[in-house]
């Protein structure tokens, strides 16, 4: 499947010529979770995410998701500096992320470390019965 969604959000990061980082800045997200639209790796984007890009970039979400309306509507609107999100949430989100992923990592530990406690319980019971 083609990820059309992913090219809009390039184009409409071309078109105002920038970066990565400087886009994901103005959309109050990440490098990574831009890259990841762009390219594919996030199928289902965050309706909040979208609408971030179209407010800053003076777009619609229409035109993001399905591709109809104009891409610029009223023309390329004028970026400030301030509008520049100087905290970290990126940190933030990516921090987030890696909780959540090391929490997941924890359950499966504990699930392996069971599996082994009954494996080794059933061979100690096989050991005494022979």
């Amino acid at each position: 499947m083609e990820n059309l969604i992913g090219k809009r959000i390039k184009l409409l990061r071309k078109t105002y010529n920038l970066g990565l980082k400087d886009f994901a800045s103005y959309c109050q997200l990440s490098h990574v979770a831009i890259f990841h639209l762009e390219n594919g790796k996030t199928s289902k984007p965050h309706r909040r995410s979208l609408q971030k890009m179209a407010d800053n970039f003076g777009t619609s979400i229409n035109w993001i998701i399905n591709g109809e309306d104009e891409m610029l509507p009223k023309g390329k609107v004028s970026l400030k500096k301030q509008d520049v999100v100087t905290s970290d949430f990126w940190k933030e989100e990516a921090y987030n992320q890696l909780k959540d992923s090391n929490k997941l990592l924890e359950k499966e530990v504990e699930r392996l470390w069971q599996i082994i406690q009954l494996y080794q319980n059933a061979n100690q019971k096989s050991f005494r019965n022979n």
